[in-house]
């Protein structure tokens, strides 16, 4: 009898553990940023019930508790009459027990559907700037540069999607008013394991450091740099497959990789850079499909390095090769962030002197936080003031745009500022640029002015 009602109690206990176990991972598995109505009353219901049969399985076990201080005690006289009734007592006591245990399973396995369901349910974010800019003998102008929709879900824990388009400068489907409506990545991913999964579609290329300077509400700058702007073309997207994965090393460090074959890119490439050699969506100039990734390494959030190729054939008539690295570093000490990267291209032209682009930036942030920024946005967590500094330098060897003459063209910029987040959903950024051009412009020529902006992630 007694093994009886101790293994009672184990299967309500085993119930207990599993049923609660799940109802206390469900919030943290949903990756939507608030959970809806619906799923906090069902939960709401679902714990009361919960609590309900806690307070009934300790009376049950108080029960059990007194039947064996009760057979303990027995003497001769009456026992069969009294192990009866325990006996009784016990079925009774075990047949609530399946009851509750039965009650339980049902209740996690209902917890278990709510997650399931938040978890397929597809998210929405926004983003987007407004930017301002006085330059020098220039009229001040509003550009409302972007606002982008990112779309993304989770269907199976090794199957996603994610999809960002980008409406930029008010986009207008055949109206006057110019702008563009681009799919910038739209993707799906099947995960095999940790260091292998294999995604396809609209892909970001990994090149450089694009998970730094590609979304422009988390740059420090309001501008991305010139070598993303002209030697790098960001935003740098093409049609293609990509595979990568991550690893990591001891409990700190984190490798990981990503390698795509991509249709690349075209023969655009001149003495101003390569950003009009990025090619239209399902088309390819020569047939020839070139290959790029980047392998980095990562400590927690404070510090990441990587390096990246690129190779393949560029020109109409697949005989030129267009061959490219980059390294990137951001690395945060206390207060202080340092973000760099160094890129260089080489295209091969035959006979003919090969095109040369380089560049690189550097750019050290320092953080202020606490003290008035607290009083200033007291209803944020962690407001943060941030003073910028920022090094551009480019230089290009190639033809000009007609192809006739080979060229060197050279610009270099520098930027001061700040940027204040009263949280990471919204950055005020106000800049001072000089910039100075030699022979042809990569991006802003020669120019000394003011630039500001608003951006929001939401």
């Amino acid at each position: 009898m007694k093994r009886a009602s101790w293994l009672g109690s184990a299967i309500l206990w085993i119930f207990l553990t599993a049923a609660f176990g799940r109802a206390e991972q469900t919030p943290s598995d949903t990756k939507s940023p608030e959970v809806s109505q619906q799923k906090q009353e069902k939960i709401a219901a679902l714990e009361t019930e919960l609590d309900r049969l806690r307070a009934e399985m300790a009376g049950l076990q108080k029960e059990l508790e007194r039947l064996r201080s009760q057979a303990a005690k027995a003497d001769d006289q009456g026992m069969a009459a009294r192990i009866a009734v325990l006996e009784a007592t016990q079925v009774k006591i075990e047949t609530e027990l399946a009851r509750i245990a039965e009650e339980l399973r049902l209740i996690g396995d209902a917890l278990d559907q709510v997650s399931e369901n938040d978890r397929k349910r597809p998210t929405m974010t926004v983003y987007g700037t407004l930017q301002a800019t006085k330059y020098n003998q220039r009229d001040s102008i509003l550009d409302a540069e972007a606002f982008e929709l990112v779309l993304s879900g989770r269907p199976h824990p090794r199957l996603s999607f994610f999809a960002e388009i980008e409406f930029e400068r008010a986009a207008s489907v055949g109206g006057p008013r110019g702008g563009e409506i681009v799919i910038e990545q739209a993707y799906a991913s099947y995960t095999f394991a940790q260091l292998f999964s294999i995604r396809s579609g609209v892909l970001l290329v990994p090149f450089g450091n694009v998970n730094v300077d590609h979304f422009a509400p988390l740059r420090d700058v309001v501008r991305k740099p010139l070598v993303s702007f002209a030697i790098a073309p960001s935003d740098w997207t093409d049609n293609g497959v990509q595979i990568s994965g991550r690893r990591l090393l001891g409990t700190t460090w984190l490798l990981e990789y990503e390698a795509a074959v991509i249709a690349g890119l075209d023969s655009h490439i001149t003495s101003v850079g390569a950003r009009e050699a990025r090619q239209a969506f399902g088309v390819d100039n020569n047939g020839n499909k070139a290959t790029v990734g980047r392998f980095a390494i990562k400590r927690g959030g404070s510090f990441e390095t990587g390096l990246s190729g690129y190779t393949g054939n560029y020109d109409d008539l697949n005989r030129w090769r267009l061959k490219g690295w980059a390294a990137d570093l951001r690395a945060e000490v206390g207060p202080l962030r340092l973000t760099g990267e160094f890129d260089h291209f080489t295209a091969d032209r035959g006979v003919l002197a090969s095109g040369q682009l380089t560049g690189y930036y550097v750019r050290a942030s320092y953080d202020i936080r606490g003290g008035f920024l607290k009083k200033l946005a007291k209803d944020f967590d962690d407001p943060r003031l941030t003073f910028v500094a920022q090094f551009d330098w480019a230089t290009i060897e190639g033809p000009t745009v007609s192809d006739s003459l080979f060229e060197k063209n050279r610009e270099t910029g520098v930027t001061l500022g700040f940027a204040y987040r009263p949280s990471r959903q919204w950055v005020l950024k106000v800049n001072y640029e000089t910039n100075t051009a030699t022979n042809q412009t990569l991006d802003r020529g020669t120019l000394k002015g003011w630039l500001a902006s608003i951006g929001f992630v939401f």
